[in-house]
């Protein structure tokens, strides 16, 4: 260590606490002058000129001088606003900008992947086969009420005996040709689509609550889950290998940083 000043010497000699105030209040200084070199806001050329050449392709005319000032101030207003919702944890609570902030971090880690080759989708398509397996589909008809109707075993036994009932329209038709299951389940519900599931083929049956009101309905025909073929689902094949290396790389470094923080799940 460096020895002390002879006015610190003397000081020291008379009161050992003093000195370790003056110390401590020296590196209070030099952290208030480091932070405050932080709180600089640069507008370098560089900013000034993505300014001036956002504001010539608004405008159609190049900034004057009152202009420039009024672009500059503008930048700083919004790089002081910034910051302190930075320093108010917005950044946090906002969910829009938490997101994005994620996603950005996603690509820099990642970035942008390399086009995989015709061996490693075929490759993807075939470990993950589950993944482009058509859905099981049926072919319906059904007749329509917005309300269930008073005569309803009426109508069935009608339908049943090979006649035709008279409902509500139906925005989507009453002919559903060839529907998988996920669309039959969006359009009227679950346990709409799990009573047609157990209906026997080609046989009436309801009436049927359903989200959009009351059916008459009978499955004409039904097609099995089966494989989609590789050239059918070749882009879809693409996206996903893309998104599972870049999930892979982005959840190495989500490990690497889960070593530096105390993880707390309540229970």
């Amino acid at each position: 260590m460096r020895r002390l000043t002879a006015p610190l010497r003397a000081l020291a000699a008379r009161d050992p606490f003093l000195v370790f105030l003056a110390v401590s209040g020296g590196i209070f200084l030099l952290y208030w002058a480091v932070s405050a070199r932080h709180q600089t806001i640069d507008v370098p050329l560089s900013v000034q000129k993505s300014l001036s050449d956002d504001y010539e392709m608004m405008a159609g005319r190049k900034p004057d001088a009152q202009a420039k000032a009024k672009l500059i101030h503008d930048y700083v207003a919004d790089e002081l606003l910034f910051r302190n919702a930075v320093e108010r944890g917005m950044h946090m609570t906002d969910k829009t900008t938490k997101q994005r902030l994620i996603d950005r971090v996603r690509f820099m880690i990642a970035g942008a992947p390399a086009d995989p080759s015709e061996d490693q989708l075929m490759g993807y398509y075939a470990a993950h086969r589950d993944l482009y397996r058509a859905e099981p589909r049926m072919s319906l008809d059904h007749v329509f009420f917005e309300r269930k109707p008073a005569d309803a075993a009426a109508l069935l036994a009608k339908l049943q005996a090979g006649g035709s009932v008279k409902g509500d329209d139906f925005w989507m038709g009453h002919d559903l040709p060839n529907y998988g299951e996920s669309m039959v389940r969006g359009m009227f519900g679950q346990p709409f689509t799990d009573a047609l599931k157990k209906a026997p083929t080609g046989q009436w049956i309801g009436p049927l609550p359903s989200t959009r009101g009351w059916h008459f309905a009978r499955v004409r025909d039904r097609g099995p889950s089966a494989m989609l073929p590789y050239t059918d689902v070749r882009d879809q094949v693409s996206q996903d290998y893309l998104a599972a290396q870049t999930g892979a790389l982005v959840e190495q470094e989500v490990r690497k940083l889960e070593s530096g923080y105390r993880i707390q799940v309540e229970q």
